[in-house]
């Protein structure tokens, strides 16, 4: 019919048009792949990643550097004295007389307190008194005892009393003794904690004695280090309070055990202090050295970033000042600077500052210094 045969042709002429505009967006978007193609290929033959477009990005760079590098163990440590003690006596008694100022140097054996002593000394005395009375009675006992005068038993008694007053003659001697309170080695006193006519208890604290010839620096190690430590070695210490300087020391004693519960090792190493620098109780950052040393390849800490893959650094092509991340793989670090085991060389140009809105490609302005300048507009990207 002719109705039939007109929408026929019509469904003809539209099946076509469609068919002609999907070959023609085809052949359009196979030539954009093509020349997207060819422009990668291009860039990848120039060995630099094709420029992104827009503005460039402030970034702060340094370069990759190869330095002269100690191998260290690190660890934090505390300083004793080599000999240290609060000093107090063993006796009960009234402070009678203080013979030291606080801060002064006391030498081994020099008195620093008395106790009173008056009632001991008298006491000594009444017995010292009845001493030579006794020995004579004890030498006259043993010429009767030969005459066979007097008894055996006599003597016996003669012998016991003159032995009792001697033993509570050497007793009160020494109990005087105990109440002259003396510094058991030579050091350096703290403030005094005493005052004249003060009742001190035993173990009252009276002052802090300390040997500040030589500092222990006590510090701790994990067990994987373990084999690396040897007695002698040398250790570097910085404290705060010195900042720009190093004090030399040398490991003195290794525990014998690891503390299972934690895998540490107690370390202690000596440090001279005849300057009188150090003080008891200072925290230190302690460096181990060890016998390897060489040249590494070494960043600052900051350009080196961490996503989802592992640690990346941008490297800049310094021709097209566009940055290509690299995967590096770092060592050690020590202050604000890392090992780069590999993935970078000597002499590359890495971004140190400015990361965040980087990617392959992408053009940079590197700006002076180690960190951006305030940034008062962001261009749009």
């Amino acid at each position: 019919m002719p109705g039939r045969r007109a929408s026929h042709d019509v469904a003809g002429m539209i099946a076509g048009a469609v068919i002609s505009m999907l070959a023609m967006t085809a052949g359009w978007s196979s030539a954009v792949l093509a020349e997207g193609e060819q422009a990668t290929d291009e860039a990848a033959k120039q060995g630099t990643p094709p420029a992104a477009e827009g503005p460039a990005i402030d970034v702060a760079a340094g370069k990759v550097a190869e330095i002269d590098w100690q191998e260290k163990i690190t660890s934090i440590g505390v300083a004793e004295a080599v000999q240290g003690v609060d000093v107090s006596g063993s006796e009960a008694g009234v402070v009678a007389e203080i013979l030291f100022d606080s801060g002064s140097e006391a030498k081994a054996g020099e008195p620093l307190v008395r106790l009173d002593s008056s009632k001991e000394q008298a006491d000594l005395k009444a017995t010292q008194a009845q001493i030579p009375a006794a020995e004579a009675d004890l030498k006259r006992k043993r010429q009767l005892v030969k005459e066979k005068i007097v008894s055996q038993t006599e003597l016996d008694d003669a012998q016991s009393k003159y032995d009792s007053l001697i033993a509570q003659s050497i007793s009160l001697t020494a109990t005087i003794d105990r109440r002259i309170i003396t510094a058991p080695f030579g050091g350096v006193l703290g403030i005094r904690k005493v005052n004249l006519g003060q009742y001190l208890h035993p173990g009252d604290l009276i002052a802090s004695l300390q040997d500040l010839s030589v500092m222990r620096m006590r510090f701790l190690v994990g067990q994987k280090d373990f084999a690396k430590i040897k007695l002698g070695q040398e250790i570097d210490a910085r404290f705060d309070a010195y900042p720009s300087e190093v004090f030399k020391g040398r490991i003195t004693a290794i525990e014998p055990s690891v503390k299972y519960t934690s895998g540490i090792i107690p370390i202690q190493a000596e440090i001279p202090n005849s300057d009188m620098k150090l003080l008891p109780g200072m925290y230190a950052s302690l460096d181990v050295l060890l016998p390897d040393h060489g040249k590494k390849i070494v960043v600052p800490q900051s350009a080196v970033t961490f996503n989802l893959y592992g640690e990346t650094a941008y490297v800049i092509d310094q021709k097209s000042m566009t940055v290509q991340p690299v995967t590096v793989h770092t060592g050690p670090r020590r202050d604000n600077i890392v090992v780069i085991e590999s993935g970078l060389k000597a002499g590359d140009m890495v971004v140190v500052a400015g990361q965040l809105k980087l990617s392959n490609g992408t053009k940079v302005n590197v700006v002076e210094g180690q960190t951006l300048p305030e940034m008062t507009q962001v261009p749009v990207q």
